[in-house]
């Protein structure tokens, strides 16, 4: 490749959204794509030429999400130019209704998967063939939950199964702020300690061989059931100053999990930020305002540098590396025990074709 198409070169990154209805997951995209429009300039997101057909999906007022769509941006991260996807879904609803519905997101990711390895199986690919694997899955939680319920624990357990699982807490402005401090730690709790989901990030346990460490670990995993999960025990072990530049980056991501956000308020005819004087995407509650770029009041910014510029990479190189070629190994062992399967059928009746001259 040479250095004029390299500069030009453009990196995809795609963000997935969901949760169940009303917790805020395109007003957050809307508070997050206004965010991104404001920082870059309308020569330098024509630089990056068309945009998908649903780009504009989310202009207008706020609506309930009926089917999923995708709205991007292009924007420069140091130095690098993004295509910044991201997929908005369908919030789960009916108790009945949920499997289906995550069957129907996880169908989404894994056509993903399908078209990359489709391409990798021609005899000439496609040079201009874009990444459309979902490299994150941002999981909105319901802020006026004390902790994940069964329903909540299903969903992640299975989408950590095949995307990175980041949790999210949408409608911070309705928690108070000893409510967010009681309301992290339990949510972590419940995803490290109780139900061990493998969710993007979370430290690992070893394996024990002694039987002795195995009795110590069952001990201290029945007390901790009965504590908050302390994230701080885990950092402690770390000198952040002596760390290299990736682990300081997990060491801040795992200081801040889950995220918690909060979305602008909307103009009811146009469905942009309202007017705030000196504020330029906030909320306006009368007795006080809000600014929802502010690191006061939100881990917005945090969440948006954190996949924007310190993971992306991780991000992408996770998606690729673990759950694509987990999918990939699957897919051929599949169709390599169904040819041997066929083959078998194939062979058995030959012999009982024989048998009957």
């Amino acid at each position: 490749m040479s250095p004029r198409s390299r500069r030009n070169a453009v990196s995809y990154f795609n963000v997935m959204v969901v949760g169940f209805s009303g917790v805020g997951k395109t007003s957050f995209i809307k508070t997050l794509m206004a965010a991104l429009n404001s920082e870059v300039s309308k020569d330098k997101r024509e630089s990056f030429g068309s945009q998908p057909a649903d780009s504009n999906a989310l202009a207008g007022p706020l609506t309930k999400t009926l089917k999923p769509y995708t709205a991007s941006a292009g924007i420069d991260v140091d130095g690098e130019k993004i295509m910044f996807t991201v997929i908005d879904t369908p919030g789960f609803q009916s108790d009945y209704l949920i499997d289906k519905q995550l069957h129907d997101i996880l169908g989404y990711i894994e056509h993903q998967f399908d078209l990359t390895l489709a391409e990798e199986s021609k005899v000439k690919r496609n040079p201009k063939a874009v990444d459309t694997q979902v490299h994150a899955c941002l999981y909105v939680i319901d802020p006026t939950k004390r902790a994940l319920d069964q329903y909540d624990i299903r969903i992640l357990t299975r989408l950590a199964e095949r995307v990175n699982v980041i949790p999210v807490v949408g409608k911070a402005d309705t928690l108070t702020l000893a409510q967010r401090r009681r309301l992290k730690p339990t949510i972590l709790r419940d995803i490290y300690t109780t139900q061990k989901i493998p969710l993007y990030g979370m430290p690992e346990d070893e394996e024990e061989d002694e039987e002795d460490d195995e009795e110590e670990e069952k001990t201290e995993e029945k007390q901790d059931n009965n504590n908050s999960y302390k994230n701080d025990d885990f950092l402690s072990q770390f000198n952040y100053e002596e760390e290299d530049e990736e682990t300081q980056a997990f060491l801040d991501y795992l200081k801040l999990i889950p995220f918690s956000v909060i979305a602008y308020e909307d103009d009811p005819e146009t469905g942009d930020p309202i007017e705030i004087e000196g504020i330029k995407i906030g909320r306006d509650y009368g007795w006080g305002k809000i600014d929802c770029l502010s690191d006061s009041t939100s881990d917005f910014n945090s969440l948006k540098t954190m996949l924007l510029s310190t993971h992306r990479r991780i991000l992408q190189t996770e998606t690729v590396e673990r759950y694509y070629e987990q999918y990939r190994t699957e897919r051929l062992l599949i169709k390599r025990a169904t040819k041997l399967k066929s083959m078998d059928v194939g062979k058995k009746l030959l012999d009982d074709l024989n048998q009957l001259k």
